[in-house]
């Protein structure tokens, strides 16, 4: 009772200092499988031994369900010839195999010697590796004899399975000790042979190595995928380098032109469905992620023959390369869902656009989609080949995986172009429950194959996270807002084609997401639009109508705004005291959208039944960061083409771009109605903004880039920014690069193509 009591306390001295079998992490990041390997390749080769007490005919399984053991925990903590056996072998093979410390045995012997696999200090050995040492060493002095029994089981280990061999070893007197085999019955003391050991320390190595080679190759690629944006964004910081003439003719060649031909706002390639030209320095970041994805599945691995796991190197690259896939597309997902999300720290870091973020995120999805199908299938056919292919199929974990991969392979035929620009909605529902049930079956894949033993669930939580950090966000956002009620109109003159949407009690810029919940049966889909303006000012309860605002009076009333927008203690208390008419703080956002297919032909066709005026219940979120400011924060001018209602996406930026720096604005529009209807905005621009319009005719690219760009003797960085039709846009993107690469321009510049797509 003493020796027991003396062994299980320095298995809770173990335990309570901290001593963990496995770690916590990920394989090679803080998880070990193997460690020591030279004590796990014993326990290899005796795993599935016979022992005394092993149950006669039992059913279940206490290993693994690719390594199935009959023998249960506290059968392997209690039987002599097993753990004098075991320990016999680590003191032969271990020290010249990595001289493991005494430590490292003693934790090994406590924590994995019932299990074999993740380490638990739930089945004490009734003797410490010391005693089974001493124990063992005894019995190859004497000699062995078989347990005396009539046991039938036991005559079996007596029997033809058990082999007698005389064990020589060096500086020793020979002795009688069995060598044993792996599946032969165990009930004495035995040896095991060098080879049969080396062949399970081989496949051990090998097999964790490898394993270390999935978390540290995804690791790295998700690092690079992530921080490479935050540091090519460090270089505008650069001081004068984005104001050099070589920095805007890098760009002019090898980041704003399309990948080939013009187009890269316009689609292209309908044979695929659709799709989009990246610019080409988005092109080199996709290029960048493809290679380390290619790369890091096929290279490197390590091969160590003979070895007891994999018996042949195509069976092993079927598995590894298999498991390998299955890995990356984890890291893919992680950075796949930071890409998508709309409040990415990512974005604030970055002067990246949204529209490349989203990009990306398609790019990167369709690596986590490769992946995914590329693990399913090289396992699928290497337990068609090598394994238990019927045994996989009826797994939980197998189910699970094609429920996974099922949902991958639908996410992308759901997200063709054709289908985001002629079903948004549709794709829109279909891309949420998919995302959904894709991460819920690669969790359950995980959960049932692996339980929370080897770190794989890590990549789920924190997909899982960004995802829905991302929408607690919103939904915050849109609480914070509150209930609101839009009102909607249709613009004077322009036969249908616009509306306006006033929002009362919200200020806010940039692009918000608005919903709207008694619209459609998906109430609870949202839709961006770009803020065309928005003010708060403090109204007299008395004032009956606003006067009519000229453009003095608005550059004055927007003055005010701005100062009565926070005013300070002192000045409410003034106005609590003064003898002025008691005031309101009134605050409105104002919305221009072209009507198209999706909500904004639902709000026209409500708009229609309704007659001059609907208004509706609205929920507001974001709004959402923007770079375009902070891109022209740098510019001594700016030069903005808009065409259409693109002119609302050019505005909130013009706004801000005052005196003393000067701007042009180039608006192409089909008829007056925009014009008419945006007076009071195009009035409250600064006066050093120069306007021009053309109504019912193509504006002149080519001239105004020729004008603005190679005519200009004034120094400073010049801001050109697009913001209109697809058309437009990629006309804009290469007359610029042309007219620089042709080396015609006299001044550096950026371009900012103000667009949101998916």
């Amino acid at each position: 009772m003493l020796k027991q009591f003396a062994i299980k306390a320095v298995a809770v001295t173990l335990f309570s200092h901290g001593v963990v079998a496995d770690g916590h992490g990920l394989i090679g990041w803080g998880i070990t499988m193997y460690d020591p390997p030279c004590a796990f390749a014993c326990r290899g080769v005796i795993s599935k031994c016979t022992l005394l007490c092993t149950p006669i005919n039992g059913t279940v399984n206490h290993g693994t369900s690719h390594h199935p053991v009959s023998t249960p925990p506290e059968c392997f903590t209690t039987d002599v010839a097993f753990m004098r056996t075991m320990a016999l072998c680590i003191d032969t093979y271990c020290p010249t195999n990595g001289a493991p410390s005494m430590s490292k045995i003693e934790d090994y012997w406590y924590g994995h010697l019932g299990t074999g696999t993740v380490g638990t200090y739930k089945w004490v050995p009734t003797m410490s590796y010391i005693v089974a040492l001493q124990g063992a060493k005894e019995d190859k002095r004497n000699g062995v004899t078989f347990p005396n029994t009539t046991s039938t089981s036991v005559g079996e280990h007596a029997g033809h399975n058990m082999l007698r061999a005389r064990v020589l070893r060096r500086h020793e007197d020979s002795s009688t000790l069995p060598t044993i085999k792996s599946n032969q019955p165990l009930n004495v003391t035995s040896v095991i042979s060098a080879s049969d050991w080396k062949s399970q320390y081989n496949g051990m190595i090998t097999f964790e190595t490898n394993e270390d080679g999935h978390s540290t190759y995804t690791i790295i690629l998700t690092l690079i995928v992530l921080l490479l944006p935050v540091a090519l964004s460090l270089l505008r910081f650069v001081p004068g380098l984005t104001r050099s003439k070589g920095w805007t003719y890098f760009n002019s060649v090898l980041n704003y032109p399309a990948v080939w031909g013009s187009s890269h706002r316009e689609p292209v390639a309908m044979i695929a469905g659709g799709g989009l030209i990246p610019t080409r320095g988005q092109a080199m970041y996709i290029t960048l992620i493809s290679i380390l994805n290619i790369v890091f599945l096929t290279a490197p691995y390590i091969y160590l023959y003979p070895q007891s796991i994999f018996g042949s190197r195509d069976e092993q690259n079927m598995s590894v390369m298999g498991c390998r896939a299955g890995v990356l597309a984890m890291g893919n997902m992680v950075a796949m869902f930071v890409f998508s999300s709309r409040n990415s720290v990512l974005l604030y870091i970055t002067d990246w656009s949204h529209s490349t973020f989203l990009l990306l995120h398609r790019w990167l999805g369709y690596w986590t989609i490769i992946q995914t199908v590329l693990h399913s299938i090289l396992l699928l056919a290497y337990y068609v080949k090598f394994g238990d292919y019927a045994a996989e199929l009826a797994s939980l974990y197998w189910i699970w995986g094609i429920v996974a991969t099922v949902a991958a392979v639908a996410i992308w035929v759901f997200s063709l172009l054709i289908v985001r620009q002629k079903a948004y909605e549709f794709f829109y529902i279909t891309h949420i429950v998919l995302i959904v049930l894709f991460l819920v079956g690669y969790y359950y894949h995980i959960w049932y194959r692996y339980t929370y033993n080897w770190g794989y669930e890590i990549w789920a939580f924190v997909a899982i996270g960004i995802w829905g950090k991302d929408r607690i966000l919103r939904a915050g956002q849109m609480i914070y807002h509150g209930w609101r009620t839009a009102k909607i109109t249709s613009v004077e003159g322009a036969n249908g084609e616009y509306l306006r949407i006033d929002i009362d009690g919200v200020h806010s810029e940039g692009v918000v997401y608005l919903c709207f919940p008694t619209l459609a049966l998906n109430f609870w889909q949202t839709h961006p639009f770009s803020i065309v303006s928005s003010f708060a000012r403090h109204e007299s309860t008395q004032q009956a109508t606003p006067a009519k605002s000229t453009v003095q009076d608005s550059e004055k009333q927007a003055e005010t705004e701005i100062t009565v927008a926070s005013p300070s203690p002192n000045q409410s208390d003034t106005a609590s005291t003064s003898s002025s008419p008691p005031h309101n703080v009134v605050s409105r956002t104002r919305i221009i959208v072209r009507t198209r297919s999706g909500i904004t032909s639902r709000l026209a066709a409500r708009l229609a039944t309704a007659g001059t005026e609907l208004r509706l219940p609205v929920l507001i979120e974001g709004p959402f960061h923007s770079t375009v400011s902070s891109q022209l924060s740098q510019c001594n001018t700016v030069v903005c083409i808009a065409g259409g209602v693109g002119i609302t996406g050019i505005l909130p930026h013009l706004h801000q771009f005052g005196n003393p720096r000067n701007g042009r604005l180039y608006w192409g529009m089909r008829d007056t109605s925009l014009k008419n209807t945006l007076a009071t905005e195009i009035a409250d621009l600064p006066s050093s903004i120069q306007i021009e319009t053309a109504v019912g005719k193509r504006l002149d690219v080519e001239s105004i880039i020729r004008e603005e760009l190679a005519s200009r003797t004034s120094g400073g960085l010049v801001g050109v920014v697009v913001c209109g039709p697809a058309g437009l846009a990629d006309e804009v993107r290469r007359q610029v690069t042309g007219l620089t690469s042709r080396g015609a321009t006299t001044a550096p510049y950026i371009l900012i193509d103000e667009a949101f797509s998916w």
